[in-house]
């Protein structure tokens, strides 16, 4: 169960971008780096703006994906519970210049399936939509969890999952209903390794067969995460810099 070709595919997280030029520059050159080391997808994994007012989120946003569509490969979005202070997730999506996009979704490139998976939920199951939220009291909600049994049914290993919270070990930074996630994943026998941030350090944890890493922000310095797919399995690349001259 490996990928039927080497694949190289970005990461970006928790770029909390509130207008200021040294994060912007930052962003810029993560991207940069990405196109000269040709990976073919970038996903951008939540918490891209930090501000105080809806048409600011806006603005920032629209900011933030004319440096993203700079990216030469294809360019995912998943919202954070900042993106959502003032926005719904609707109007999130709007912003980036995709209306229509749901923070739910799975694609195949390159022999893996990818899923993205959605923790912007209070335990009630209530949707997060401007600020309606404690950011400590997230979930993965109870119909999305069926979504996702039905996804990994279909899909052909490996698979990985892609989320803005974590949902491996309990926290403030987990999903409240990270076991019964972690299950969903175990009994499907088809997850090699699940990628996520909102906790601002790099972890790594192994759990019944599947790797979960947590990604450093962007906002904290960390660089982009370049992930490897061949093979020989998944190496994440974390910090990553082409090799090749600018």
């Amino acid at each position: 169960m490996q990928p039927a070709r080497q694949l190289n595919a970005g990461l970006i997280n928790d770029l909390h971008y509130s207008g200021g030029v040294e994060a912007m520059n930052r962003l810029y050159e993560a991207v940069a780096e990405l196109n000269r080391g040709h990976a073919e997808l970038l996903v951008v994994m939540g918490d891209l703006v930090d501000t105080n007012s809806p048409s600011n989120a806006v603005r920032l946003l629209r900011e933030v994906s004319a440096l993203c569509d700079s990216f030469r490969g294809e360019l995912y979005y998943i919202p954070g519970n900042h993106d959502l202070d003032h926005l719904s997730k609707a109007q999130f999506y709007t912003a980036l210049g995709r209306p229509g996009s749901e923070p739910t979704f799975r694609f195949q490139r390159g022999g893996t399936d990818f899923i993205c998976i959605d923790g912007n939920f209070s335990p009630d199951g209530t949707e997060y939509d401007r600020g309606n939220f404690h950011w400590e009291e997230s979930f993965v909600s109870d119909r999305q969890l069926a979504w996702l049994r039905g996804q990994l049914d279909k899909a052909h290993a490996p698979v990985v999952i892609l989320t803005h919270q974590r949902v491996d070990v309990p926290g403030r930074f987990s999903v409240h209903n990270h076991a019964a996630v972690r299950e969903v994943l175990r009994l499907s026998g088809k997850v090699k390794a699940v990628f996520q941030g909102h906790q601002h350090t790099d972890d790594l944890q192994q759990i019944d067969g599947t790797t979960y890493y947590t990604l450093a922000a962007q906002k904290d310095g960390a660089g982009p995460a370049m992930v490897r797919f061949s093979q020989n399995g998944i190496r994440l690349v974390r910090d990553f810099q082409s090799l090749e001259p600018a």
